[in-house]
């Protein structure tokens, strides 16, 4: 086998090209060289290529493929309204973590396939705060139909696996049978209304801000914003509405609905009145909850556009000083989402 030193034209710098690639960008001045293809045998590249990406070949026994790309499915994490999650791993080695979706019922489709042109839409965002407030949301990674395997035939999408994200709002119960803390509650809000800030900077709104479309970080105060089936933009038709959770959008007179700003903030109102163990359909919380906290809960829950001064920064900006006039100086207080023991 003949070897060959490469170096840069440009600066004759050393060059250390990847075992594929086929371009090699130089360390010393970063000019970028394509290889000379007379010295590469494209067949054994080829062969070394489909060696490495065949699985079997990296310990795997059983994955499905998508868009030419061979992915093993891990244990179920959740069943949605319309797809199944999973834990997911690329079927080769290095491998990279995903969270997988797989629709569930076929005839969710155009949902299931709205939720990944809204998400891909959110990462090209260039609205204020995209730099930041786009990884708080799904990062796409692929979709397309299963090719083989188990759900050969089957739509699928897949997103970065987010570590920490383990909980749902909606699981709090569990943990706190009367409610969370009044005090946490309010960067839990402040976080989900940062979100909603920036979806609806992007021209979008969610429509169904719901305590199981949002992921708790583990130990700190991490929120992300998940379920964009019925996602659109802003003054579009609300397109479908959960029944399990009818409580939670604005009151029947209110119907049909569109999609604006106002609908996520008064969801977003609505989820928190419950995971205070208060009834999302009023607005109203238990008494433990301080009363200015309590009564902008109920005005916002009860689409009162003078509470947020009509967008979902200004609720934030004014949650901040109610929390400054309630509780005084700021305090770390993560939500533990495990059993209380007796």
């Amino acid at each position: 086998m003949t070897e060959k030193a490469l170096k840069c034209p440009q600066c004759g710098g050393p060059l250390q090209p990847g075992r594929f690639a086929r371009i090699a960008v130089c360390p010393h001045c970063g000019s970028t060289i394509s290889l000379d293809e007379q010295t590469v045998e494209a067949e054994h590249f080829r062969k070394a290529f489909r060696d490495w990406d065949f699985p079997p070949n990296n310990g795997f026994t059983e994955w499905l493929t998508v868009n030419g790309m061979h992915w093993a499915v891990g244990r179920k994490i959740a069943g949605g309204h319309i797809s199944d999650a999973y834990f997911g791993l690329r079927a080769r080695w290095p491998t990279e973590c995903i969270l997988l979706k797989i629709l569930r019922n076929p005839g969710e489709v155009g949902r299931f396939q709205n939720t990944w042109k809204t998400l891909v839409h959110l990462n090209q965002s260039m609205a204020p705060g995209a730099e930041t407030f786009s990884k708080l949301t799904p990062q796409p990674v692929f979709a397309g139909k299963i090719e083989s395997g188990e759900f050969a035939g089957t739509h699928a999408m897949a997103f970065r696996w987010a570590n920490g994200f383990n909980h749902t709002l909606g699981g709090v119960k569990k943990a706190y049978p009367s409610g969370i803390p009044p005090r946490s509650s309010i960067w839990l809000w402040r976080r989900i209304l940062e979100i909603l800030t920036f979806i609806h900077s992007s021209g979008l709104v969610h429509g169904s801000v719901l305590p199981p479309h949002l992921l708790l970080e583990e130990g700190e105060h991490g929120i992300r914003l998940v379920g964009y089936g019925c996602a659109g933009e802003s003054g579009a038709p609300l397109q479908h509405i959960l029944p399990r959770f009818e409580n939670y959008y604005p009151k029947a007179s209110s119907r049909p609905m569109k999609l604006t700003p106002a609908l996520d903030i008064t969801m977003s109102a609505k989820t928190m009145a419950s995971v205070l163990g208060g009834d999302p359909a009023t607005g109203n919380v238990p008494d433990i909850v301080p009363a200015p906290l309590a009564g902008l809960i109920y005005e916002t829950a009860n689409g009162r556009g003078s509470s947020t001064g009509g967008d979902a920064w200004t609720l934030r900006q004014r949650l901040g000083r109610l929390a400054q006039e309630v509780y005084g100086a700021p305090k770390f207080c993560p939500i533990v989402m495990r059993e209380k023991e007796d």
